[in-house]
Order: C-alpha cells, then structure tokens, then sequence
C-alpha cells in the first residue's frame, strides 16, 4: 500500500495545476492461496483490490495471478465492488485498514464427479441415475434396475471377489405393488493382484451373452451405476452346501441334492445321482454351443434347482462366471491368467511342485504324505477338457460319500496327482483313477454308488489325464449310465 501511495503521489506532483489527473493503473504479481477483497485508505489516497478467479476454487499454494489496484480518484469508476457487492462509499476513510471479504457468486450445481461422491457415501454405490459403463461404448448405458426399486435382503454367501444378497424389486403396478424376488452379487473393490473392476466387467460381459442359455442362471442384468449384478432368484442351494454339511457316513447329500431339485420324496440315491450328472453335463454343454468355457467347474459353482423354480434348463444351472472363457470375443482365452482351483482343475493347466521331506495337510485318502505343493501356471489355453475334467471329479465326489466333508477332496486330489506320477514312471497301463483306487488305504471309501449306476467309466473316462483321450460332455451324455 505504501508503494501504491508513493505512486500516487508522484503522479500528482508530475501533473500540470488545473488539469484532471489520472488515476495511475498498477499491475502486480501475486502469490494467493484464497480469493479475497480488500480496501486500502491512506491519507493521500484510497485503493480497491479485487481478484476473480475463473471458478470458486482455492488457488494452490505458489500459484501466480494478476492483481489490478485502482487508486481513490478511479474509484467513481467501480461504485462497488465486484466480488461482494459492498458499496465503496461505506468504506471509512479516516485511517488505513485492510478488510478481508468472502466472495460470494451465484450459487451453482456442483461438478459430476462431486454429486457422484455423494452419493457413493450415501448409498456406498455409484450415482443412481448413471447406468453401467461400458468400455467399448466409453461412456454409460442405462441401468437396468433402478436401486430405487431394490431391496436388498440377507446375505446368500461369500466368495473370494464378491457377496452374494437376496434382494426383491418392488415396483409399483396399478392397484399396489409387486415384488420379485432376485439374487445379486456385489463385488469386493479390495480383490488383490487386479482391479476388481476388470473381474466385475468380465463376469457382467459374460452374463450379458448367455442370456437365454439353459446352462446357467437367468440374468437380469445391473442394479444402479454397476451396484449389483441381478438375476432371477431360482434357488440358493449349492451342491457343495449339501455335501458338506453331513460326514462321511452320511448319504444326506444326495437326499438334500433331490429336495433342492424338486424330486419325489422316495427318490433313491441312484436316481438322485443320475439326475444330478446329466443335468450337470447338459448345462456345461449348453455353454459350450455358446463358445463360453466356464474354467471353474466346482461344487459351489453348481446351483441345484428346478423348472418349477424357474430355472431355464434343468435341475443344474453354473453360475459364478467371472473367469469364464469366451471364444466368440476372445475374452479370458490366452491362457495369460489361469483360473481354476487346483482341486478340481484339469492337470494340464498347472504343475505340482512338492517339498520333499515335510509331511503336508495331503497326507490321507489313498495318499503317501510326500509333503505340501507348490502350484505352478503352465498357461494353457481353455479348451472344453477344462470342464470335463472338473464335472468327472465333482460327480467323483459326489457318488463317495468319504470325499463329502470339507478339505477331504482336497487330500484326495493330492493322492490322485501321485497317482498319476506312479502311472508316468511306471508306464502302467491303467488309469490314474484305477491307480488312485487300487493304492492302500481305499477300503475307507465306498464305490458302490458308482459300480451300481455302472457310472465308474464315465467318471474315469472324464478324469483321463491326458487330454486328449478325456471324454467329451457330449459324450457323457450318451453314456449308458446317463441313459438317452
């Protein structure tokens, strides 16, 4: 202000008497860290500051912008000030002081990305009047539930990328409103060694395809800005859930398998057993005309259902897409990135590292304990043998009911890769699975269901090593045990 004043003064003292005299213009740089009025009054003379950035932002700390100082006999010019309206006039003159004004502009609505914050806080998901994104497209298609209209239930189960809720649609209809009962899954945005994102655009562009394929869950499609993942409500038992909740001297999960699929009450293991396998091969086939290769084939990925429950197929429909393999866009087939869980995926997608010397968690169930493994990724390419081999061991499982309890089929697949080494060294020409079951110890299993339903060949046929003499689905389902 003191520089501001000298000038002034100077410019006065330069001026002929009697001539008007001009009010002198000074332009200054500034470092500010806010936007901010002020008035300066010297006895000599008044000036106004005034700063209007662009947008009402703060300025980052060392930011340069341009100041431009009016002197008092320039102050007619600009009555009032531009940021906060205050008349120049109600200013005091009488002594120098510095007044600091919060600006105030027209209010305005906030950009996208701060409405888009507000209610992710809100509702913990994406704004609901966005729709689902869309790579391809770069931008938003519309949603095609409004998370007005849902109502989420209780939680169905857990998995390693996502939470699985019950949750009803209620929509308004004349004379009321109506509700449908659904099941969605939301995914977990802490997943690591991949964004969950990319997993959660993968299984969404997957389920988008299969709509109307009898091998898997009805889909409905996105709940809000990619909130939730919907489908039909069909079911909630797995066939993992009813194996391991009995023991191993239990035959309950056949039983439990035949009520979830809407069965006869006097249904018999046999018959359960037979249904279940064909309409397990039936709906792995299915994705298979569609050019999809599941890659996942386990007992928790197996929904047991109905047509009376709505189910588009049979008594089976897979779910859990995620790391599917489709060959018709080419997503998830290079073989860059194996999923498969090593219990029941197919040998040729990974190899089995063992410490020698340390008794592992394998050890039992026709297994010598060589020790715990270390699994190695060869990087295959998903073939349909990915999924024969999976729905021979699942069934395998199923028809043993020593194999029911958790972590049992974790050691009997431990017992059946040494199997096949001794099959390898031996050059033995038998199966992996005749090797596995002649070892000693295999009086703890029952066979009967499998020799009496005379599906033992079908289960060692789909189990083959070797993928190129392993059996087809298609084959499968013309087996005499699957009958026609």
């Amino acid at each position: 202000a003191k520089q501001l004043s000298l000038a002034a003064q100077r410019q006065r003292r330069q001026s002929p008497s009697g001539t008007t005299r001009t009010a002198p213009t000074v332009l200054c740089r500034c470092s500010v860290r806010m936007t901010v009025m002020f008035a300066v009054t010297t006895p000599s003379c008044r000036f106004v500051a005034s700063f209007r950035p662009a947008a009402t932002v703060t300025a980052p700390r060392g930011a340069s912008h341009t100041w431009r100082v009016r002197s008092r006999s320039a102050s007619a010019a600009m009555p009032t000030s531009p940021c906060s309206k205050v008349p120049l006039s109600s200013l005091r003159q009488r002594r120098p002081r510095l007044r600091l004004t919060q600006p105030t502009f027209p209010a305005s609505p906030p950009p996208p990305l701060m409405v888009h914050r507000a209610l992710e806080k809100k509702d913990t998901s994406y704004q609901v009047g966005f729709g689902s994104y869309d790579a391809e497209m770069d931008g938003y298609v519309p949603a095609d539930v409004s998370l007005a209209t849902l109502k989420k239930g209780d939680k169905v189960g857990e998995g390693s990328f996502g939470t699985v809720f019950r949750a009803s649609i209620v929509e308004d209809v004349e004379g009321g409103e109506q509700s449908r009962e659904v099941i969605i899954k939301e995914y977990k945005k802490n997943v690591r060694g991949r964004d969950w994102f990319s997993f959660y655009s993968d299984e969404r562009a997957i389920c988008r395809r299969l709509v109307g394929c009898t091998g898997v869950a009805p889909f409905i499609g996105v709940a809000g800005s990619d909130a939730y993942l919907v489908w039909e409500n069909i079911g909630e038992t797995t066939l993992g859930a009813v194996m391991e909740t009995g023991d191993a001297a239990s035959e309950a999960a056949l039983k439990a398998a035949a009520a979830a699929m809407c069965m006869e009450s006097d249904t018999t293991d046999a018959a359960a057993f037979v249904s279940v396998a064909r309409a397990l091969c039936q709906a792995t086939r299915a994705m298979h005309i569609e050019g999809v290769v599941h890659r996942d084939i386990k007992p928790d990925n197996v929904l047991l259902t109905s047509t009376k429950a709505g189910s588009p197929g049979g008594g089976v429909v897979l779910i859990d897409l995620g790391g599917a393999a489709d060959f018709d866009t080419g997503q998830g087939c290079s073989g860059d990135e194996a999923i498969f869980d090593p219990v029941y995926g197919a040998p040729e997608q990974f190899t089995r590292t063992r410490k020698s010397g340390i008794a592992g968690g394998f050890a039992g169930l026709f297994g010598g304990g060589k020790g715990d493994a270390g699994l190695t990724a060869t990087g295959a390419v998903p073939t349909e043998a990915f999924d024969a081999f999976g729905v021979g061991l699942l069934l395998l499982r199923l028809a043993v009911p020593a194999l029911h309890p958790p972590g049992a089929m974790d050691r009997a697949r431990a017992a059946l890769d040494d199997a096949a080494e001794r099959v390898e060294e031996e050059a033995a020409g038998r199966s992996v699975l005749q090797e596995w079951r002649a070892a000693p110890g295999s009086e703890s299993c029952d066979f009967a269901l499998l020799d009496k339903v005379g599906a033992w060949s079908l289960v060692e046929g789909l189990t083959q090593w070797d993928p190129e003499q392993r059996m087809t689905l298609s084959e499968a389902l013309e087996h005499p045990a699957l009958g026609k």
